[in-house]
């Protein structure tokens, strides 16, 4: 790390410390000259000047020696800057294969010597399913630095982000090596934890495998695997590529879905009528593409409130009704859960009268999510829609919605605008790769990346709540069986996993239903309880929730309960539940203030 420091201040300072040595030698240089000799008069500055910028470096003498010496170590930086970054490769190459431990390696880019010798891969990169992750492989590696260390495989790597990570103390390797070359030149063997993020998604199948082979003898390895695109995450399933013992230990995951999920988290579209018993949520949706589709899902599943109104959407794209169809085609039952509305308009052509029919639409408008990969285009309509917001009576009681723009990585024009647009706090933008001013807003979130949206400690406390919870019942009924998903996190198929993961990110939509909020328990005087008509609102939103993630995972509703064909009585509104059934959602709603309270948090009036 100490070598690796000094390389990068050579690399950084050098040339600026040779020119002001040079700088301040030519100084003294011209000051000699100009002293009166034994056998000569004195000479003036000017001449003195001319005389040492032509001086002869053999004959030179004193202070002109030095100079003609700083001279040519200037010239010669070049080269040994070079030379510094490949010493720099050299140090990080022999560091990650024998110093670094119990550290992350994320691996990303595209490995030529895989791509190339496999005919059937290179028919489906030309399908359309690679994809480009460097960008969001150097945000999280200069993110999870911060904490812990990192070593990132990526084969193409400019100057300005190789300083970067470098300063950040991240482990850089940039050779193109095959599977087992790259994991033993990481150090697998002694890390804690994988990123396979390569841009073919069967690489990341292949590495992740790799990873648990027995030669690797790495047992406390975990790894998080990118599925792209999102077609192909849909109908993944980690059971057919892994054996079971091994599944614990992975986590698939999708950028798009992660973006989603995150953009929900920190701008939800329900703020503005969250403790409503009337007013429903519109959120008014630009661009459906991969990160929009996700949003749209993730809102299925979580879009639950207190009014019991679904929520609208407005949905714009300039083939917006083709991208509906293909996803009511993967997904029947969204159309039940969301009511949306498709406005078959490019961007760039929307216009005010647009704008203004969207705002005051019969159900006003909460959240405004602007997310195509155009960054101009995002600005363009972002600033459209703050603008007839900002055009608005304001004595009118109308909702004023909040818009969160989509920042590309590469991109500065949003983050600029964010920080200082003239927007009175309405814009948001949200980016995979913060510029400098979107960090110094943000420095103390530094450490929450996307990966740590991975992190499954309150799904995994709550699964182990309800199987402890039917254990007691197996046993105050002698003769009853297990419930069917009675069994260990590590045994539960990836769906069972997400209804889990699901329960857990609703909470914070629950908390605001009643006006609560999540704190730590220091700052808190006396813990609050919630009363009984409130846990009832609770228990049947997290109904409403759990009903909702079934039937997008295709079950029906059956008087008898059939896990293989996906039936199961409970599909029905809460007012058709039994009061034990009932009693099991209230207990979730309790159990989760429980994991809370594990944690050091507690809920709290909101102020």
């Amino acid at each position: 790390m100490l070598i690796k420091k000094l390389i990068v201040f050579i690399e950084k300072w050098g040339l600026v410390l040779l020119v002001l040595c040079l700088l301040t030698v030519f100084g003294f240089t011209v000051e000699e000259g100009m002293k009166p000799q034994a056998d000569a008069e004195a000479i003036s500055v000017w001449t003195s000047i001319l005389d040492t910028l032509t001086s002869d470096s053999e004959k030179a003498e004193g202070w002109a020696k030095v100079m003609h010496l700083l001279f040519k170590v200037t010239l010669a930086w070049a080269g040994v800057r070079v030379y510094m970054s490949t010493a720099g490769l050299k140090w990080d190459n022999f560091a990650a294969r024998y110093l670094v431990r119990s550290h992350v390696i994320i691996i990303a880019g595209k490995s030529e010597e895989n791509s190339h010798s496999n005919t059937g891969r290179q028919f489906s990169n030309s399908a359309g399913l690679e994809v480009d992750k460097s960008a969001l492989a150097i945000e999280l590696a200069l993110s999870m630095a911060t904490s812990r260390p990192v070593v990132l495989n990526l084969k193409s790597v400019d100057e300005s982000n190789r300083t970067k990570l470098w300063e950040a103390g991240v482990t850089l390797l940039t050779e193109d090596m095959a599977m087992a070359a790259v994991l033993a030149a990481t150090g697998a063997q002694r890390a804690s934890m994988l990123i396979a993020m390569r841009d073919h998604y069967g690489d990341n199948i292949a590495l992740t495998r790799s990873a648990f082979s027995h030669s690797m003898d790495n047992t406390e390895l975990e790894c998080k695997c990118l599925i792209e695109p999102l077609s192909v995450k849909r109908t993944f399933r980690l059971e057919d590529y892994f054996e079971n013992d091994s599944l614990p230990r992975i986590r698939i995951f999708n950028e798009a879905e992660l973006i989603a999920r995150r953009i929900m988290q920190n701008h939800p579209p329900d703020l503005p009528v969250a403790r409503s018993n009337e007013a429903g949520v519109h959120l008014v949706l630009v661009g459906l593409g991969s990160v929009g589709q996700s949003i749209l899902l993730q809102l299925a599943r979580l879009g639950h409130y207190r009014s019991g109104k679904q929520p609208k959407v407005t949905v714009i794209d300039r083939n917006v009704k083709q991208q509906w169809r293909e996803m009511l085609d993967a997904c029947p039952q969204l159309a039940s859960l969301v009511q949306v509305e498709t406005q078959e308009l490019k961007i760039e052509e929307i216009t005010e009268e647009d704008v203004d029919r969207w705002l005051f639409d019969e159900r006003p408008v909460t959240m405004a999510y602007v997310c195509t990969k155009d960054e101009i285009a995002n600005l363009r309509f972002a600033r459209l829609l703050v603008n007839r917001l900002q055009a608005r009576d304001p004595k009118s009681d109308l909702i004023m919605p909040q818009v969160v723009a989509l920042d590309p990585p590469g991109g500065c024009v949003l983050s600029d605008y964010s920080v200082n647009g003239l927007h009175n706090g309405c814009f948001h933008v949200f980016s995979l790769v913060p510029s400098d001013l979107q960090k110094q807003e943000t420095s103390k979130n530094a450490g929450n990346h996307l990966i740590s949206e991975m992190d499954d400690a309150r799904a995994r406390q709550f699964h182990e709540g309800y199987c402890a919870k039917d254990r007691v019942e197996c046993e105050q009924q002698p003769g009853r069986q297990p419930a069917p998903f009675n069994r260990p996190w590590t045994e539960l198929p990836e769906t069972a996993r997400n209804a889990n993961r699901m329960t857990a990110d609703h909470f914070e939509v629950k908390m605001r239903a009643v006006d609560y909020c999540i704190i730590p328990k220091q700052a808190l005087a006396d813990s609050l309880v919630l009363l009984p008509d409130q846990l009832e609102l609770l228990a049947r939103m997290e109904h409403d929730r759990w009903w909702a993630d079934r039937i997008l995972d295709g079950w029906t509703h059956n008087a008898v309960r059939d896990n293989k064909r996906k039936f199961h009585p409970n599909l029905v509104p809460y007012e058709e539940l039994t009061e034990p059934i009932k009693q099991l959602d209230r207990d979730s709603v309790l159990q989760m203030i429980e994991i809370l309270d594990n944690e050091g948090l507690a809920i709290a009036r909101t102020c």
